[in-house]
């Protein structure tokens, strides 16, 4: 893995989406720890694996499929957190929706992302 590319695409999402990003963060999905982000904690880090966890468990449960590129929450005060699950890890970016333009960020950014995050553990 390469951390320097890590921050290297982290550093590109930063420029892209500009204000609206609060915080995001790329953590270890077996232990919830971060490997590279901007504007996170240890908190951040362990809550976006557990939700992907927790998602992926219960819809197991009920007979549907994993969570495969991304999936998005629409919180209070103005936030979508979205969470990429890419195998033993788990990019959460954390947004503010009156400055996210959801069609660019679902067809640009995120596709973009997980090229650049590819290409880091290469």
């Amino acid at each position: 893995m390469n951390i320097q590319k890590l921050n290297e695409a982290i550093e590109i999402l930063k420029t892209n989406l500009g204000e609206s990003l609060i915080s995001t963060c790329i953590a270890m999905s077996v232990d919830g720890q971060s490997i590279a982000g901007f504007n996170s904690n240890p908190k951040f880090a362990a809550l976006i694996v557990k939700l992907v966890q927790v998602a992926n468990d219960t819809a197991k449960k009920g007979g549907l499929p994993q969570l495969e590129k991304y999936a998005t929450f629409d919180l209070q005060e103005d936030r979508v957190l979205v969470l990429l699950p890419l195998g033993d890890y788990v990019w959460g970016i954390l947004l503010d929706s009156q400055k996210t333009q959801m069609g660019l960020l679902l067809n640009i950014e995120i596709p973009s992302a997980i090229e650049a995050f590819a290409e880091a553990i290469g």
